[in-house]
């Protein structure tokens, strides 16, 4: 689940996952949820030429998920085994270059801060569950690279039928983008942040439906334009149909879509950005 945002399903429901650890309320940490995906596919913008397109991948992701009596945590690492350019440099100042890898490396990490836990007083009105103060820290080293630090506020929702319904507005300071060209540098942007999950049953039979919707504004000085991304993910319980254990084993699809991925455009400036829907098969085990 590269990402960026947030490649991955997010798992911030303690009641969505049999797997995760409870404690007793008054504890320090109320609950935790941990993963391992193995997810292939096809269909992805290497963010290169037009000619490097549609480009297949293989991606190992490690999550983890834990709720605290402060607040909330979701982090996640993805190993990608595909062939990817490095590139450096401009094509402008004459000092573009690039180097050949066959695989990269994405990784997030979501501190959220309750503003109940912080007021001592409980800020649930209606469908509002809770205000937070949201953090995000995003590395990684295919293409370009990519180093990012994301502030804001994020709100909690009670939504019928929802394991857990978030949305995140983000200041995101962009220390490294793409192209480095060598007449633009760090800049500002915004970003709005959906995730959620929905489970259902067919009959016998038990899905969940989860991931992300990322909206990320244009950046002047970073040299991006406006991206929108996203990463849904389908699920069956397998475990629980063949084996009798419920929510640890899932076998299902995701799909990695883009629009102007990553706000980025190609180094030889032939498109004015890239898009992106790219399906992948989906096995994720919950320890």
């Amino acid at each position: 689940m590269n990402l960026k945002h947030l490649p991955h399903c997010l798992a911030l429901s303690v009641g969505l996952f049999t797997g995760s650890q409870a404690a007793t309320a008054g504890d320090l940490l109320h609950w935790q949820d941990n993963s391992l995906t193995y997810l292939n596919g096809s269909n992805f913008d290497q963010l290169n030429f037009d000619a490097e397109e549609q480009r297949s991948q293989t991606t190992y992701t490690f999550e983890h998920a834990s709720g605290w009596n402060w607040g909330d945590i979701f982090a996640f690492y993805d190993y990608i085994d595909a062939d990817n350019l490095q590139f450096g440099g401009s094509f402008d100042q004459g000092t573009f270059h690039a180097s050949e890898k066959d695989n990269f490396y994405y990784m997030e990490i979501n501190p959220r801060v309750s503003g109940s836990w912080l007021t001592g007083q409980s800020l649930s009105v209606g469908p509002l569950k809770d205000v937070l103060a949201a953090f995000v820290y995003e590395k990684g080293n295919g293409g370009p690279g990519t180093e990012n630090y994301l502030y804001g506020i994020g709100l909690d929702w009670n939504v019928p039928g929802f394991a857990f319904l978030q949305t995140n507005l983000y200041r995101v300071k962009i220390n490294d983008h793409a192209l480095f060209a060598d007449t633009s540098g760090p800049g500002y942007a915004e970003q709005l942040t959906i995730a959620g999950a929905y489970p259902f049953g067919i009959g016998k039979q038990s899905f969940v439906i989860d991931g992300y919707i990322d909206w990320r504004s244009p950046s002047k000085d970073a040299g991006t334009q406006t991206s929108l991304g996203s990463s849904i993910q389908i699920k069956w319980d397998a475990g629980k149909a063949l084996f009798g254990e419920e929510r640890t084993l899932y076998v299902g699809t995701e799909l990695n879509m883009w629009h102007n991925k990553y706000g980025l455009k190609p180094v030889d400036g032939s498109e004015d950005g890239f898009d992106q829907a790219a399906v992948q098969a989906l096995v994720k085990y919950h320890f």
